[in-house]
């Protein structure tokens, strides 16, 4: 057996493949040399685009609440466990007796099994042809490489990170394939995917640029250029954690993800999260990024999104939809529980495909169905990007994409805190969003919608709406409290209408348009409008008392400008006279940022108007205009 002291990645070039009857593997690997076509040649203005990740660690100082780690019901029984040390490159069929890669095929581990590596650190791993279902357990350190591992079709396999560390080089650090396939991914220890690559250079045939390559490449005339290129090798190049199938997360380990280039965890497929720590920081496109679907039940996760590429700003978790029969209804967004923190310059959490830009077919029965569905977890998003999406601020523009690829389009940039282009269902947890475009958001026109029947919700923008549906809005339940603080924009903004049939809430407005007439003939429970002379002054609280002097909603109003109050509350109830009080003082009850959920005690502030409520109508205006 070769000391794996001695061991060097020089001799990693040698193929080794093991085989039994039932199992056979083969592996391959093409380079292909093109020209530079249209692709800037400049060292200088290469380096321009983008600059290297660093390694991340986003939970060493975190202070937060950490998720409960569930189970993943659907890990399935392995038939055999492979233990790769990627630190001395040497593996293991027990975790007792290693051997080096190249004696690897000698082992029963290896039986259908194929290993490859090369000088670069790049290590294939292939059971293509192989029935077994197998764990990997990789622990150690690979200073620069890709660890790619590949299956049979439909295979599920086990992916233990047990204290990695991988700085990838031009490739991911670690890619999984085929697009059936599942990879169940168990977090032990602390571990680190660092991305080698960075936005603005192409790293795959696919994408139809090369990434960019200082060495001489003799196969390539380069009398003319300063620079060659080289195909990347790998699966995948979207992600630093990449699969064409599908990513299980569970565990109760920490994964820290740095990527400069694309996406810091990508799945063509889907994403589940069950448990373990999982931080991305990230200055290229996505934090995390699926095709079909992201659905989280545990766990945590940290995202961080500072890449202020024109537009391609950094976002967090995004799912991108699939127009084909494979993605046909599928392509959203599910939180069921869970701690997610977000904080991007560009969208934070989105279900993202559209009819009007997306759709390639004129059938709708291939077509995604992009909802955000949220039932629990706690959601903490921040963005902080410019809104670029009006006429007075759009223009053409043209730049190098993440690709390296010259691209001339309209500017825009919408750094929305949560978006599901057709729906958004909200029935449960904790939401807290700080957005500079709208806070909650759905954009196909006239068929979208907003669905809260539950959850504590609160909602800040500066730039845009705290609820805004190009469709309707209906509130049910739930307490929700949204500021929009610009003087054009609106705490409740729809196309369609605005229904309150339940929940406990205040929209603030910059603008004094209000949209709760839209829903007077199917709203419920009673809805006041209260206009900019009647709601007070900043940084007071108003309250609602009824006829007997009881206060049945209370406020603290915010420290920015505002120019009317949209609010609800099931105590506003039955035939009676309310009044509006403001300046007035509080002691004892319950606040939910601002909003009293237990009433406090009520003394003093000074009545502005008042309310007659009858049994005729919900929404009730109090403005200048038609104050009793």
């Amino acid at each position: 057996m070769l000391n794996p002291n001695t061991f060097h990645k020089t001799l990693l070039a040698l193929v080794i493949s093991a085989s039994i009857s039932a199992c056979n593997g083969s592996v391959s690997s093409d380079k292909t040399d093109v020209s530079f076509g249209d692709n800037p040649t400049e060292t200088d203005e290469l380096s321009s685009y983008g600059s290297p990740a660093e390694k991340a660690d986003l939970f060493s100082s975190y202070t937060g609440v950490l998720g409960d780690n569930l189970a993943d019901p659907s890990v399935p029984s392995y038939d055999r466990t492979v233990y790769i040390n990627l630190s001395d490159m040497t593996v293991s069929a027990d975790d007792v007796s290693y051997f080096s890669i190249a004696e690897y095929g000698n082992t029963a581990a290896g039986d259908g099994i194929v290993i490859t590596a090369d000088s670069d650190g790049y290590i294939t791993v292939n059971a293509e042809e192989c029935r077994d279902t197998v764990k990997y357990v990789l622990s150690g350190t690979l200073s620069r490489g890709t660890v790619d591992i590949s299956a049979v079709k439909k295979a599920s396999l086990g992916i233990v990170l047990n204290n990695v560390d991988i700085m990838s080089g031009n490739n991911p650090a670690i890619t999984v394939s085929p697009k059936t396939s599942t990879a169940f991914v168990e977090l032990k220890g602390t571990s680190y995917l660092t991305d080698g690559r960075i936005f603005g250079i192409g790293y795959s045939s696919s994408n139809g640029k090369d990434y960019y390559d200082s060495s001489v490449d003799s196969s390539v005339d380069v009398s003319d250029a300063a620079l060659t290129q080289k195909w990347a090798k790998g699966s995948d190049d979207n992600g630093v954690m990449a699969t064409k199938g599908t990513f299980r997360f569970s565990g109760d380990g920490i994964l820290n993800v740095s990527s400069a280039y694309k996406h810091g965890i990508y799945a063509k497929n889907r994403i589940y999260v069950y448990g373990g720590e999982i931080g991305v920081k990230n200055s290229g496109r996505s934090g995390i990024q699926s095709k079909n679907g992201y659905d989280m039940f545990g766990g945590t996760v940290n995202i961080e999104g500072t890449g202020n590429h024109t537009n391609s700003q950094s976002r967090g978790i995004i799912v991108s939809g699939d127009e084909s029969k494979d993605g046909a209804g599928l392509g959203g967004i599910n939180i069921e529980g869970g701690v997610i923190n977000i904080n991007t310059v560009g969208k934070a959490m989105s279900a993202k495909w559209s009819l009007k830009t997306d759709a390639e077919t004129e059938e709708t029965n291939d077509d995604p169905n992009p909802v955000v569905t949220i039932s629990g977890g706690d959601i903490n998003i921040t963005t902080t990007g410019v809104v670029i999406d009006d006429d007075k601020d759009q223009h053409d523009v043209t730049y190098y994409d993440e690709d390296g690829i010259l691209v001339t389009e309209t500017e825009s940039a919408s750094p929305e805190g949560i978006e599901g282009k057709m729906g958004l269902v909200i029935s449960g947890g904790n939401i807290n969003v700080n957005s500079a475009d709208d806070a909650l958001n759905t954009s196909i026109k006239y068929d979208s919608y907003i669905n809260i029947s539950g959850g504590n919700i609160y909602l800040r923008t500066t730039e845009g709406d705290a609820v805004d549906s190009n469709g309707s809005i209906n509130v049910s339940g739930g307490v929700i409290v949204g500021i929009s603080i610009l003087g054009t924009e609106h705490g409740f903004d729809c196309d369609g209408k605005l229904t309150f049939t339940g929940g406990l809430a205040i929209g603030i407005s910059g603008s004094e348009k209000e949209f709760a007439s839209t829903g007077a003939d199917t709203t419920t429970q009673n809805t006041f409008v209260i206009g900019n002379g009647y709601i007070g002054e900043q940084n007071t609280v108003m309250a609602v008392m009824n006829s007997l002097g009881e206060p049945v909603f209370a406020a603290r109003l915010p420290e920015t400008p505002y120019s009317l109050a949209v609010i609800t509350a099931p105590a506003l109830a039955g035939s009676d006279t309310y009044s509006v009080y403001t300046g007035v003082n509080v002691s004892d009850g319950t606040e939910f940022n601002g909003l009293y959920t237990e009433m406090p005690q009520v003394s003093g502030g000074s009545l502005k108007g008042s309310v007659i409520v009858t049994d005729d109508a919900h929404v009730y205006n109090l403005t200048q205009s038609n104050a009793n």
